[in-house]
């Protein structure tokens, strides 16, 4: 009977949550974890051998998969999977299920386990997001806007805003910000003394330039001002910038306005 079975694509929303509940779905299902992947919408190829079921996003179930994986493997476990779950991947639902089959049925030693193909996956994934995730904490710049609010445009290829804005109630606790991500319509918002919210706004796109304080246009051309000024013409190396800095981030680095091609 196991050779007449179909595969089952259990297709998850591009989430860490989405990926959760997926998680839950094929350990509940009995079905086999032979006969199941997970797989990232909101599009998935199939087959015709091949049956795909959409997963709904469900709090509950994703909370009790997040407490198995910190009570059953352990807490770095869950750290790992939460950053592989924002990565810039399609594989990521799948590297996630088949390296909990493995940690749930050996414990939390397969996290050393680099041989593995799926644990050295979810390592890279991991790695990945939190190597953007520490760059952008110096590379996001806020700018004083004229309600003294201070406002951050983000671009980057991992989904990492979340873990800014966590970053940034330590750092800036009692100021009024706002983390834009530009391209996903995201939007994370502080208020002084309290924690921020997170919100999904795809008409938050007016200019901020427009909207800048006064002392705020004077600062940004000291900085421009102080940066080209300590410049060394003949110890610029362009590609080594490019390699401690990425181009990627330049569009919104005040500093960078004036000579992009520096």
């Amino acid at each position: 009977m196991e050779q007449n079975k179909r595969m089952r694509i259990l297709m998850c929303q591009n989430s860490t949550e989405g990926i959760l509940c997926g998680v839950y779905e094929a350990f509940t299902s009995r079905y086999g974890h032979a006969w199941q992947k997970l797989a990232v919408g909101p599009y998935v190829n199939g087959d015709l051998f091949s049956d795909i079921y959409s997963v709904e996003v469900n709090t509950e179930k994703a909370g009790k998969v997040v407490k198995a994986i910190i009570s059953k493997i352990s807490e770095e476990a869950w750290y790992l999977v939460h950053m592989a779950s924002e990565a810039d991947s399609q594989e990521k639902g799948e590297i996630i299920y088949r390296f909990l089959i493995l940690a749930f049925a050996n414990g939390r030693k397969v996290l050393n386990a680099m041989s593995i193909p799926e644990v050295m996956g979810l390592h890279q994934l991991s790695r990945s997001v939190s190597r953007e995730t520490q760059h952008l904490y110096g590379f996001l710049r806020f700018q004083e806007l004229q309600n003294d609010i201070l406002y951050a445009r983000l671009v980057s290829k991992h989904h990492v805003g979340m873990f800014l804005a966590e970053h940034f109630q330590d750092r800036l606790p009692m100021e009024h910000w706002v983390i834009h991500d530009v391209e996903r319509d995201e939007v994370w918002i502080h208020r002084a003394g309290e924690d921020w919210l997170y919100i999904r706004h795809p008409d938050f796109r007016q200019d901020p330039q427009m909207m800048l304080s006064s002392s705020e246009y004077a600062f940004t051309e000291w900085w421009k001002t102080f940066t080209e000024s300590v410049a060394i013409l003949e110890r610029r190396n362009p590609k080594l910038q490019m390699q401690m800095l990425p181009k990627r981030y330049w569009k919104y680095m005040p500093e960078m306005f004036t000579n992009p091609g520096r």
